[in-house]
């Protein structure tokens, strides 16, 4: 082991960190983390002279995101010591008893969320503050974003709330919300989120709080930043926090244990349990119960000594890979994917890995006919994380990305300054086509109901369409060559396409499949636009002017609207009836339903019930799910069921699509 050796290692955290906290991209598993961080210990326990101030043991992590002021934490936010083995948590509770000089500690175990840990603050009862934990001394204040999350109280309810009190609380993604993104992504054809804490990480450090609203965002409240007369115990605050409104764990999610016996039954009894949870987490957290003892044991400049992490390791399985492929998404993008033995993990049966790139596959140098181990990335994509060498066949070859797209046999190319490869061929690529008019009707673009990507596919093996205008001249007949296609969904759809032309000028930037553009950009594009016809005309400065708009996204813009193709792509949507409406003529305050709740329920005649949210939406309205005494209308088709039961108990006013009409 040389100084040398220490400074590399060092480095390789330190982009490792970088990779995971600000670019929320890892390469490897927290697993693997955590051993280089161990390893880096251990060097500087044997050489304190090689200890440098910027050495990751020396400062808690995290940084901040530039976009967002900065804030002093009042009481710093550090971060847990990790524990792999029972052997760790016998010395950690070895070093508790040992500062204290008692024999017998008690303990309240936890789970430990995989998520983004923050700081709230409440004043006279109104949350007033939200950081991040930052660099454990400031963090990034997203108190526009933590309101944003529909389970964050605004403001405290029930008895003895302090005049101010500072909480820690877990920001998270549930797995449904994280699988639904994924899903969109992947009919974007753009790469999936590596995880949902990542997933949560992007969504907490978005510019517009309405954007994140739409994330699904949950959060956990676990405990007060410093010692509080409210309670005396850890194993307490969760039923104080819960009196006062706030989300907490569920009484099976914590326990005050009293012998290391109990706090491994604790974590045996999560760890097989873990899978059945609608979030992630990556093991327990062991505090001591006894909160006055927090302050006598104090805490390094990166852990309390009062408490630690007891992570799992990450369920794997050990299968072949028979094949590696190559999927082409709706940019062009080229995704190596692994094609595997068929093997059960965590659940499911595994059959393919993504591999992510080609720079991934040479990093690992994984090949065809390899045997190797694979893991879900935050328990949901397979990724295959280590190739058992020992197996590998004499003459194996290493894997190269093909030179032609797999799909049209179109030139490969590299982009500068991008790790991913893409098709060149963009406009005559089959799958290509698939994923972009699968992604043009999808729900966060024009919105074409029953018009999933295996019908895309079908349409467009069947010559029956080449691009998303000629969606606007498919008939009747057309339609009826569609395998299982009968009446009632020819009608479905066709209709389906006609309500697509009265759509939002931000709805339909978003489906014309520029690059770098998602939901959040095309709104904003579309306000400062104004019109379809206007945003083609902007220039590059003028773009660039537009807050919220990147160089790359300008450049992009540009890029597409000089394209001959797509200028006739554009005006072809337009000719075909598409009528995009622009932001001023959105929103209305005169109307009747402005700033008015609706809830629909049953079977609408006239309308669909995104045609009905749009319209109504389009008056200033509001539309939920479910019926309470700050509904203002229920909207009740055919078939209505419990929704219109209770707003009859409530008293909230009913009206028929008739009448809906008459107001409109």
């Amino acid at each position: 082991m040389t100084h040398l050796m220490y400074l590399q290692l060092i480095q390789e955290i330190q982009k490792h960190d970088r990779l995971y906290y600000v670019e929320h991209t890892p390469l490897i598993t927290d697993y693997e983390y955590d051993q280089l961080y161990q390893q880096l210990l251990l060097m500087e326990k044997e050489h304190p002279e090689w200890v440098k101030k910027s050495s990751p043991t020396q400062r808690v992590l995290e940084k901040t995101t530039e976009g967002f002021r900065q804030m002093s934490h009042k009481v710093p936010m550090l971060s847990l010591q990790n524990t792999y083995e029972e052997e760790e948590i016998v010395s950690f509770i070895g070093r508790i008893q040992k500062i204290l000089e008692k024999d017998h500690i008690s303990f309240c175990t936890e789970l430990k969320m995989d998520g983004i840990a923050v700081s709230l603050r409440y004043e006279k009862g109104v949350l007033t503050q939200a950081l991040t934990r930052g660099d454990g001394k400031k963090g990034d204040d997203v108190t526009a974003n933590i309101r944003a999350i529909r389970s964050v109280p605004l403001a405290l309810h029930g008895e003895n709330i302090p005049e101010e009190v500072e909480l820690r609380a877990e920001v998270y993604m549930p797995r449904s919300m994280f699988q639904k993104l994924n899903e969109e992504k992947e009919l974007a054809g753009e790469e999936p989120l590596a995880n949902p804490r990542n997933a949560a990480a992007g969504a907490l450090k978005l510019l517009d709080p309405k954007e994140v609203a739409t994330r699904g965002l949950s959060i956990v409240f676990y405990g007060f930043a410093a010692e509080n007369t409210c309670v005396q115990f850890q194993h307490q605050v969760h039923t104080v926090l819960k009196e006062w409104g706030l989300p907490v764990f569920h009484p099976d999610h914590f326990k005050a244990c009293s012998s290391l016996e109990e706090i491994l039954s604790f974590a045996a009894h999560v760890e097989k349990s873990r899978k059945t949870f609608p979030f992630d987490i990556d093991g327990i957290v062991i505090k001591v119960d006894a909160l006055k003892l927090w302050s006598l044991l104090g805490s390094t400049g990166k852990s309390p000594r009062w408490a630690a992490a007891y992570k799992f390791a990450p369920e794997q399985a050990y299968t072949q890979i028979e094949d590696i492929t190559v999927q082409v998404g709706r940019t062009g993008v080229l995704t190596p994917v692994a094609e595997l033995k068929p093997v059960n993990l965590a659940g499911s049966c595994i059959a393919r890995a993504t591999l992510h790139n080609a720079e991934e596959v040479m990093r690992k140098d994984i090949r065809k006919g390899d045997f190797v181990t694979i893991e879900k990335g935050g328990d949901v994509i397979p990724k295959v994380v280590h190739v058992d060498l020992t197996r590998r066949e004499e003459g194996s070859l290493p894997w190269t990305m093909p030179k032609e797209c797999p799909s049209c046999h179109g030139v490969v190319v590299h982009i500068p300054g991008e790790v991913a490869m893409r098709c060149s061929n963009s406009l005559r690529c089959e799958e290509q086509q698939i994923r972009q008019i699968a992604y043009f009707a999808s729900k966060d673009a024009m919105d074409i109901r029953h018009l999933g990507e295996k019908v895309v596919t079908q349409l467009v093996q069947k010559k029956l369409i080449q691009k998303a205008s000629d969606l606007y001249t498919l008939s009747h007949d057309d339609l009826a060559l569609l395998e299982g296609f009968k009446d009632k969904a020819i009608h479905n759809l066709l209709k389906s396409i006609e309500a697509s032309k009265h759509i939002t000028l931000s709805r339909f930037i978003l489906a014309l499949g520029i690059r770098y553009i998602g939901e959040e950009t095309a709104e904003v594009l579309a306000k400062a636009a104004g019109s379809i016809d206007r945003l083609s005309l902007m220039s590059q400065e003028e773009l660039k002017n537009i807050q919220g708009v990147g160089e790359k996204m300008a450049e992009a813009l540009i890029e597409f609207f000089k394209n001959p193709l797509h200028q006739e792509e554009v005006k072809a949507l337009l000719t075909q009836g598409i009528a995009p409406i622009p932001p001023s003529q959105i929103t209305r305050t005169d109307h009747l339903f402005y700033d008015k709740v609706f809830v629909l329920t049953g079977s609408l005649q006239e309308f669909s019930r995104d045609e009905a949210t749009r319209l109504i939406k389009e008056r200033g309205g509001k539309v939920t799910g479910s019926v309470s005494k700050k509904t203002d209308y229920v909207l009740a088709g055919d078939e209505a069921g419990s929704k219109l039961e209770k707003a009859r108990s409530l008293g909230v006013l009913v009206i028929e699509e008739r009448e809906f009409k008459e107001i409109l």
